[in-house]
């Protein structure tokens, strides 16, 4: 690297690294910077990095828990870089499978810890080194500040879950005999029904099919069970 410009905020407004030749600006009206950059040696060590963050994306999972799953719970980095300073802390013959290995901090990153899919020969520099973080470090509140759309985003979704919850509690009101005459998914689906409640025929007057009849029998016969463990 022969020369870097940046803009960066200070009250100066501007200075000359002493190890370098990069030259900073500060404008007095710049903002705090969102992000940061992180330089690594030239001869740095290839590795990959595992970051593992929440499993759901709500606190509390609700009975939709497979639409709450976090998608970046696991987020590879197959060829992320760290300083050759650690080489010496990597090597392969150093693993235990049965015990916490070298573990480093990586910064702004927070602390990880050598897998056990390590590879790396410390002597000849050849093989893979892998790295799962353990403990994440606390945030720049600028980073991880949400903006206004990812709030509306996570108000829905609140509100929605309250509807599904309330739904699903007065669904257990409903006696499993009138099932399908007024709860509201089956609602003004069905015109006529046997002496139990199941349904013969559609609104449209076609008769119901057997195998459908088999399907709402199962349904109602699930019902009937919540619904008696509801009034226990």
């Amino acid at each position: 690297m022969v020369e870097t410009l940046c803009v960066t905020k200070s009250s100066k407004m501007g200075r000359r690294s002493r190890n370098s030749n990069a030259i900073w600006t500060f404008p007095r009206d710049a903002k705090k910077p969102k992000s940061y950059i992180t330089w690594v040696p030239s001869d740095g060590l290839t590795c990959e990095v595992r970051v593992y963050n929440h499993l759901f994306t709500e606190p509390e999972p609700s009975d939709r828990w497979e639409e709450e799953l976090n998608r970046e719970s696991e987020i590879v980095h197959p060829n992320a870089m760290i300083d050759p300073s650690v080489i010496s802390l990597v090597d392969k013959k150093d693993l235990d499978k049965w015990k916490s290995n070298q573990a480093l901090q990586f910064e702004r990153l927070g602390y990880f810890v050598l897998d056990i899919d390590t590879t790396f020969d410390s002597t000849t520099k050849e093989g893979k080194l892998v790295f799962n973080r353990t403990v994440s470090l606390k945030e720049d509140k600028a980073v991880v500040k949400k903006d206004d759309a990812e709030s509306e985003q996570k108000r829905k979704r609140a509100e929605q879950q309250r509807n599904a919850a309330a739904a699903r509690d007065k669904l257990l009101t409903i006696d499993p005999k009138d099932l399908f005459k007024v709860a509201p998914e089956f609602e003004g689906k069905y015109s006529k029904f046997d002496d139990t409640g199941l349904p013969t025929h559609l609104a449209d007057g076609t008769e119901v099919t057997k195998s459908a009849k088999k399907k709402l029998e199962k349904e109602r016969t699930k019902h009937a069970k919540k619904f008696a463990k509801s009034k226990k």
